[in-house]
Protein backbone atom coordinates (compact mmCIF):
# COMPACT_ATOMS: atom_id res chain seq x y z
CA UNK A 1 0.00 0.00 0.00
CA UNK A 2 2.87 2.49 1.01
CA UNK A 3 4.50 1.96 -2.66
CA UNK A 4 0.73 2.34 -4.17
CA UNK A 5 0.63 6.09 -2.50
CA UNK A 6 4.29 6.86 -3.52
CA UNK A 7 3.66 6.28 -6.99
CA UNK A 8 0.93 9.27 -7.10
CA UNK A 9 -2.58 9.66 -7.68
CA UNK A 10 -2.52 9.42 -11.18
CA UNK A 11 -1.16 5.68 -11.02
CA UNK A 12 -4.07 3.38 -10.75
CA UNK A 13 -3.40 0.38 -7.75
CA UNK A 14 -6.13 -2.19 -7.30
CA UNK A 15 -5.40 -4.14 -4.05
CA UNK A 16 -7.96 -7.57 -4.07
CA UNK A 17 -7.69 -10.09 -1.29
CA UNK A 18 -7.63 -13.69 -1.57
CA UNK A 19 -11.27 -13.69 -0.30
CA UNK A 20 -12.25 -12.20 -3.39
CA UNK A 21 -10.78 -14.17 -5.83
CA UNK A 22 -12.75 -17.76 -4.27
CA UNK A 23 -16.29 -16.49 -4.07
CA UNK A 24 -19.19 -17.26 -5.58
CA UNK A 25 -20.43 -14.63 -7.13
CA UNK A 26 -17.62 -14.23 -10.04
CA UNK A 27 -15.49 -17.30 -11.87
CA UNK A 28 -11.92 -16.54 -10.69
CA UNK A 29 -11.11 -15.39 -13.86
CA UNK A 30 -13.18 -13.20 -14.77
CA UNK A 31 -12.21 -11.61 -10.81
CA UNK A 32 -8.38 -11.51 -11.68
CA UNK A 33 -9.65 -10.06 -15.27
CA UNK A 34 -11.42 -7.05 -13.47
CA UNK A 35 -8.62 -6.84 -10.54
CA UNK A 36 -6.10 -6.35 -14.13
CA UNK A 37 -7.95 -3.51 -16.07
CA UNK A 38 -8.82 -1.90 -12.17
CA UNK A 39 -5.03 -1.52 -12.21
CA UNK A 40 -4.60 -0.50 -16.07
CA UNK A 41 -4.58 3.53 -16.78
CA UNK A 42 -5.35 5.33 -20.05
CA UNK A 43 -4.13 9.02 -20.39
CA UNK A 44 -6.69 10.68 -22.57
CA UNK A 45 -5.16 13.86 -24.13
CA UNK A 46 -8.05 16.55 -25.16
CA UNK A 47 -7.39 20.14 -26.95
CA UNK A 48 -10.87 21.84 -26.13
CA UNK A 49 -11.65 25.52 -26.66
CA UNK A 50 -12.42 27.18 -23.40
CA UNK A 51 -13.63 30.96 -23.00
CA UNK A 52 -11.62 32.48 -19.63
CA UNK A 53 -12.33 35.51 -17.78
CA UNK A 54 -13.49 37.46 -15.15
CA UNK A 55 -17.39 38.08 -14.45
CA UNK A 56 -18.07 41.69 -14.88
CA UNK A 57 -21.89 41.46 -14.82
CA UNK A 58 -24.69 39.11 -15.22
CA UNK A 59 -28.12 40.09 -16.26
CA UNK A 60 -30.66 37.89 -16.53
CA UNK A 61 -33.73 39.03 -18.28
CA UNK A 62 -37.11 37.15 -16.94
CA UNK A 63 -40.51 37.28 -19.29
CA UNK A 64 -42.95 39.17 -17.89
CA UNK A 65 -46.01 36.26 -17.88
CA UNK A 66 -44.93 33.15 -15.77
CA UNK A 67 -46.30 31.02 -18.98
CA UNK A 68 -43.88 32.70 -21.36
CA UNK A 69 -41.02 31.81 -23.22
CA UNK A 70 -37.97 30.88 -21.05
CA UNK A 71 -35.38 33.58 -19.65
CA UNK A 72 -32.49 35.12 -21.51
CA UNK A 73 -29.84 37.08 -20.43
CA UNK A 74 -25.76 38.30 -20.88
CA UNK A 75 -23.24 37.66 -19.46
CA UNK A 76 -20.00 40.08 -19.81
CA UNK A 77 -16.38 38.96 -19.09
CA UNK A 78 -13.79 40.21 -19.24
CA UNK A 79 -9.52 39.61 -19.21
CA UNK A 80 -6.49 42.23 -18.79
CA UNK A 81 -6.56 42.81 -22.34
CA UNK A 82 -10.68 42.91 -23.20
CA UNK A 83 -13.75 42.78 -22.09
CA UNK A 84 -17.34 40.87 -24.47
CA UNK A 85 -20.58 40.82 -23.81
CA UNK A 86 -22.39 37.43 -24.35
CA UNK A 87 -25.66 36.50 -25.19
CA UNK A 88 -27.69 33.66 -22.82
CA UNK A 89 -29.75 31.07 -23.41
CA UNK A 90 -31.71 29.30 -20.78
CA UNK A 91 -29.33 26.01 -20.11
CA UNK A 92 -26.82 28.54 -19.75
CA UNK A 93 -28.28 30.40 -16.85
CA UNK A 94 -29.22 27.32 -15.12
CA UNK A 95 -25.29 26.39 -15.04
CA UNK A 96 -24.59 29.96 -13.90
CA UNK A 97 -27.02 29.43 -11.30
CA UNK A 98 -26.33 26.01 -10.25
CA UNK A 99 -22.60 27.36 -9.86
CA UNK A 100 -23.50 30.13 -8.11
CA UNK A 101 -21.61 32.58 -10.42
CA UNK A 102 -21.22 36.43 -9.60
CA UNK A 103 -19.70 39.37 -10.57
CA UNK A 104 -16.20 38.97 -9.63
CA UNK A 105 -15.57 35.46 -10.17
CA UNK A 106 -13.23 34.01 -12.73
CA UNK A 107 -14.81 31.12 -14.62
CA UNK A 108 -13.85 29.11 -17.62
CA UNK A 109 -16.24 27.69 -20.34
CA UNK A 110 -16.01 24.51 -22.25
CA UNK A 111 -16.86 25.91 -25.68
CA UNK A 112 -18.12 22.03 -26.81
CA UNK A 113 -19.78 20.86 -23.39
CA UNK A 114 -21.13 23.95 -22.34
CA UNK A 115 -19.59 23.10 -19.12
CA UNK A 116 -19.37 25.95 -16.80
CA UNK A 117 -15.77 25.49 -13.98
CA UNK A 118 -15.16 28.38 -11.38
CA UNK A 119 -11.69 28.93 -10.90
CA UNK A 120 -12.04 31.05 -7.72
CA UNK A 121 -12.80 35.25 -6.90
CA UNK A 122 -10.54 37.72 -8.37
CA UNK A 123 -7.69 39.59 -6.29
CA UNK A 124 -9.72 42.99 -7.52
CA UNK A 125 -12.66 41.77 -5.81
CA UNK A 126 -11.49 40.51 -2.43
CA UNK A 127 -12.16 43.97 -0.51
CA UNK A 128 -15.87 43.70 -1.50
CA UNK A 129 -17.01 41.26 1.33
CA UNK A 130 -15.19 41.33 4.77
CA UNK A 131 -16.16 37.76 5.44
CA UNK A 132 -15.38 34.62 3.04
CA UNK A 133 -15.40 31.12 4.15
CA UNK A 134 -11.51 29.15 3.84
CA UNK A 135 -12.80 27.59 0.36
CA UNK A 136 -13.16 31.08 -1.09
CA UNK A 137 -9.78 30.70 -3.31
CA UNK A 138 -8.03 33.76 -5.24
CA UNK A 139 -7.10 33.92 -8.42
CA UNK A 140 -5.65 36.67 -11.08
CA UNK A 141 -7.79 38.15 -13.57
CA UNK A 142 -6.62 36.09 -16.86
CA UNK A 143 -4.84 37.78 -19.31
CA UNK A 144 -4.41 37.66 -23.25
CA UNK A 145 -7.80 36.71 -25.40
CA UNK A 146 -10.63 35.18 -23.69
CA UNK A 147 -11.06 32.53 -26.12
CA UNK A 148 -8.28 29.77 -25.67
CA UNK A 149 -7.19 26.16 -26.57
CA UNK A 150 -6.37 24.10 -23.81
CA UNK A 151 -5.17 20.59 -23.73
CA UNK A 152 -6.85 18.93 -20.66
CA UNK A 153 -5.22 15.14 -19.68
CA UNK A 154 -7.99 12.64 -18.79
CA UNK A 155 -6.74 9.73 -16.57
CA UNK A 156 -8.89 6.49 -16.36
CA UNK A 157 -8.53 3.00 -15.80
CA UNK A 158 -9.79 0.22 -18.53
CA UNK A 159 -12.24 -0.76 -15.75
CA UNK A 160 -13.58 2.55 -15.88
CA UNK A 161 -14.29 2.71 -19.48
CA UNK A 162 -15.84 -0.87 -18.86
CA UNK A 163 -18.53 0.60 -16.73
CA UNK A 164 -18.89 3.67 -18.69
CA UNK A 165 -19.87 1.62 -22.37
CA UNK A 166 -22.08 -1.11 -20.01
CA UNK A 167 -24.00 1.60 -18.43
CA UNK A 168 -25.22 2.53 -22.33
CA UNK A 169 -26.21 -0.74 -23.28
Amino acid sequence: MGIAKSLGQETPFAMIAGSELFSLEMSKTEALMQAFRKAIGVRIKEETEVIEGEVVEVQIDRPAVAGAASKTGKLTLKTTEMETVYDLGAKMIEALGKEKVQSGDVIAIDKASGKITKLGRSFSRSRDYDAMGPQTKFVQCPDGELQKRKEVVHCVTLHEIDVINSSFD
